[in-house]
């Protein structure tokens, strides 16, 4: 029995197909990602690609490792005995009036509510990494070292990788550049991914990492 090929956008949920190119080649738009504007249908599929049921049995489905769930907080009470609610902990009884919530918080409603809705593809960083520190330190010991928390440079790092992501569809989607302007500009997309092959081992799941390929 052959390998079963590796989906592409045509076989996501998500996507919508419009028109074709001058090669006869489908284009559409993505549901989950907009901003994207009119892609080819057969791009590589993303992190938050979620297969037609038709085609669940002509493709390889992505292996996906199950995220850690973290361990729950003890709710932090100020000194007058108030909660910050969080959809974890939420507020109860009447709540006509307003809610006092932190910007933590809502953070993690907003987070939560688009995980439920597949909207929000943020990847894990392991776990060995969580509240731990980058230490940027000059040869010169007069001067002052910089510290950035691994959260705050992991998070930089994801928003860096889905950037290349979009502009790697917008190029693929282009009508105004030809074949051959798209391999040569794919070609510097495709060297900045294997640049950045250096920061996988901040990815909890191997999906989510760089890849050259």
């Amino acid at each position: 029995m052959s390998e079963l090929p590796d989906p592409v956008c045509a076989d996501c949920v998500s996507f919508r197909p419009e028109k074709k190119d001058e090669q006869g080649r489908m284009l559409g738009a993505c549901r989950f990602r907009p901003e994207m504007g009119l892609i080819r249908q057969n791009l590589p599929y993303c992190h938050i690609f979620q297969v037609r049921r038709e085609r669940a049995d002509q493709v390889r489905l992505p292996q996906r490792a199950a995220p850690p769930r973290a361990p729950r907080q003890p709710r932090q009470r100020d000194t007058v005995g108030s909660v910050h609610r969080t959809l974890r902990d939420p507020a109860t009884g009447d709540t006509d009036g307003e809610i006092n919530m932190d910007r933590n918080g809502l953070k993690q409603v907003l987070r939560e509510l688009l995980q439920e809705e597949t909207l929000y593809g943020y990847p894990e960083m392991g776990g060995r990494w969580e509240g731990g520190t980058l230490v940027i330190k000059p040869a010169d010991p007069a001067l002052q070292a910089k510290e950035v928390p691994l959260e705050t440079f992991f998070h930089k790092i994801v928003m860096v990788r889905d950037r290349l992501r979009v502009l790697e569809a917008k190029l693929n989607g282009s009508d105004k550049l030809s074949e051959q302007d798209k391999i040569e500009l794919q070609g510097y997309i495709t060297k900045c991914y294997g640049t950045l092959t250096t920061f996988n081992v901040l990815f909890q799941s191997k999906a989510d990492q760089f890849t050259s390929k």
